[in-house]
């Protein structure tokens, strides 16, 4: 499967369901869109530590015109440390969400208006442990077989944007770019489109999505 056909959602879906057992590319994929002076994150111990919130987020997968594209939001700004980033749809979990994906399902539908009758979910990728706000996030891959309309929950989506899967199989797509993060001006890797810049722990799921994807890919040729 070349490149072109990545971007056909038709052929794409067939591939991805006819996927056998795979390993995910993890953290090697994942802080390719980190700083290089920036320590890995134990994922082990992440996951032992008391404060440390679970949620998931979904990375839905769907066509426009069947080339495939990856759905985001950016969020509305409030006090908070993800203020007006764009991220994945998604959140922390709840009492009544029965595992990781009932939380990503719950909150996509939620934020976006999509709701999981329109979609199925293929898999997980690798953890996230987003330090600030200590989040421990579970990335979902849904794969939608139709164009979806999409419905933005105003008070905590202040846009819904819709990139084409191709950047972030794309290896030269991440570049590095100067940002206040913290109140320190840093370079970060990015992936910049239509004027947005996606980066943290959102570019970090994108990257091991795109590898992922590619993985899948080479191994259907």
């Amino acid at each position: 499967m070349n490149r072109s056909e990545i971007l056909n959602h038709t052929r794409l879906l067939q591939v991805m369901q006819e996927a056998g057992s795979f390993s995910l590319p993890g953290q090697d994929a994942q802080y390719r869109a980190v700083p290089p002076n920036r320590p890995r994150t134990s994922l082990q111990e992440a996951r032992e530590n008391p404060d440390a919130r679970n949620a998931a987020v979904l990375a839905l997968l769907h066509p426009i015109q069947d080339e495939t594209h990856v759905a985001l939001i950016r969020r509305n700004t409030y006090p908070g440390v993800h203020s007006g980033q764009i991220s994945f749809p998604g959140g922390k979990v709840e009492d009544s969400d029965s595992d990781l994906i009932e939380t990503a399902i719950r909150e996509t539908h939620e934020e976006v208006g999509v709701s999981a009758d329109n979609y199925s979910v293929w898999g997980e990728l690798t953890q996230v442990y987003i330090p600030p706000s200590r989040f421990l996030v579970q990335p979902v891959v849904g794969l939608a077989k139709h164009e979806l309309q999409f419905v933005r929950e105003e008070r905590e989506v202040e846009e819904i944007l819709h990139a084409p899967l191709s950047l972030f199989t794309n290896e030269n797509s991440l570049v590095m770019e100067k940002l206040d993060v913290g109140g320190f001006n840093i370079e970060v890797p990015v992936f910049k489109w239509n004027g947005h810049i996606i980066w943290g722990a959102t570019a970090m799921m994108l990257s091991e999505l795109g590898t992922l994807i590619n993985s899948i890919s080479e191994s259907s040729s």
